[in-house]
């Protein structure tokens, strides 16, 4: 059963067309009471100059309003993203176009933006767009925070010549955006010798043909017709035919720790200018980086061709079986874009609920900030049921918590099960390539 929080969101219906509002600046209330007191001032004394001025000052407000109200009406907006999703330390990038199709010019026009994608400015001010012109302009964001958000709505903020008033109308209309966690580069995993030679015979291949499919190659004389694999044969242009393992690979699951307790934040003055500085770093947050450590070695196992499967218990049950490919590892990364540290189940519960599920000999990487000896007990007896498990501690006293690593680290030694402890500000790659029996 796979369970996902909802991406892409569901189109909603169409929405009404806006009405303008408009407000009057101040100098505009003082036009206004002028021609009030010019017009008493004329029916007072009779005299045909001030008749003469309070319909000049007359004709003036009207004007103005008219030509307000024309301002942000008759013209087409449309932003147009290069893509949807983008990640950690990427960038976003969409193109905004505005069209005048009305008659009247627009003097002065203000696009204001409600985007609320972190440091995406993709408001904008111009003048003299005249009758059928078109302006664009193009916005580029690195996206420091990983989740989705909304990209709009648009507010037009017009004026007449005078600056009398001010009109403006507010487009509904919104897009969203998913940002993923960063995918960190992890160069190898310092596991301890025939960690993975259980199951070496899974990468051997076999003339046979089993369920399990491992690749393709190029044909050779003997080659049965039905093993041809007809995607890979029109891509590259020549005969590519499939190849099967003995039996299946080891699955790897990634479990992590999303109970709120556990996770400590560590905050700094202007954390938004130390994100700028550290574009592909997350904040000092266990969050963040149990979340990024997911992404960063579920990326890593698909690369080597393995199966991987994710399990994690937050704002909601994030639950994907383990399969291969390109398409496993943007479904593993849009669950993570989305999943908050929010949840109440405790972590040996979640690992307790799940063990029957997992099949036995398979990988298990446990991702977690917590000092609770229950799960580390929870470890060892999937360890005794035939699994085989990895341990990342993130330290919370590096995060501005207290002190958790050395609470679990013995018992997870004693039971021979390899283990990382994760620091902040420090490389995954140095803790990763350090794994080794919790020693």
């Amino acid at each position: 059963m796979t369970a996902l929080p909802s991406w892409p969101p569901s189109q909603p219906a169409s929405p009404e067309r806006p009405i303008p509002r408009w407000t009057l600046r101040p100098r505009a209330r003082g036009l206004l009471l002028l021609t009030l007191i010019t017009g008493l001032a004329a029916m007072i004394t009779g005299r045909s100059i001030l008749y003469h001025l309070t319909y000049l000052l007359l004709a003036l407000l009207i004007l103005s309003f008219a030509w307000a109200w024309s301002a942000v009406r008759d013209l087409e907006i449309r932003r147009i993203p290069r893509s949807r999703r983008s990640a950690v330390g990427g960038f976003f990038e969409e193109t905004l176009i505005l069209q005048n199709t009305g008659f009247f010019p627009k003097i002065w026009l203000e696009v204001r933006d409600g985007s609320t994608l972190p440091g995406h400015r993709a408001s904008f001010v111009l003048d003299n767009l005249g009758r059928g012109g078109k302006r664009l302009w193009t916005v580029r964001t690195r996206c420091r925070r990983r989740g989705l958000y909304r990209l709009g709505p648009l507010t037009l903020i017009g004026t007449d010549p005078f600056g009398l008033f001010e009109a403006t109308l507010q487009l509904t209309e919104t897009e969203e955006v998913l940002v993923y966690p960063p995918i960190l580069p992890i160069r190898r995993l310092g596991l301890p010798p025939g960690f993975w030679r259980e199951r070496e015979s899974a990468r051997q291949r076999t003339p046979e043909v089993t369920p399990n499919a491992g690749g393709v190659r190029e044909y050779q004389p003997g080659d049965a017709f039905q093993r041809i694999h007809w995607p890979s044969t029109a891509r590259r242009e020549r005969l590519m035919v499939k190849e099967f393992d003995q039996e299946p690979a080891a699955e790897v699951w990634i479990v992590l720790d999303m109970m709120a307790d556990v996770h400590v934040h560590r905050p700094i003055q202007d954390e938004e200018e130390w994100l700028a500085e550290k574009p592909r770093l997350p904040p000092l947050s266990t969050e963040e980086y149990a979340v990024a450590l997911a992404a960063s070695l579920a990326a890593y196992f698909l690369r080597h061709g393995r199966m991987v499967g994710i399990l994690a218990y937050g704002s909601r049950r994030l639950l994907l079986p383990p399969h291969r490919g390109e398409n496993q590892l943007e479904r593993l990364l849009e669950g993570l874009a989305l999943l908050r540290a929010h949840g109440e189940i405790p972590f040996h519960q979640a690992l307790q609920s799940h063990a029957l599920r997992i099949a036995r000999g398979s990988i298990l990487i446990l991702i977690t900030p917590s000092g609770d000896p229950r799960w580390a007990m929870t470890a060892r007896s999937l360890v005794s049921q035939g699994m085989r498990v990895v341990a990342i501690v993130l330290e919370t006293a590096s995060f501005g918590g207290a002190e958790t690593a050395p609470r679990v680290l013995p018992m997870l030694k004693n039971a021979g099960i390899p283990a990382a402890v994760i620091r902040a500000e420090e490389p995954f790659a140095f803790a990763l390539e350090r794994l080794s029996s919790a020693g």
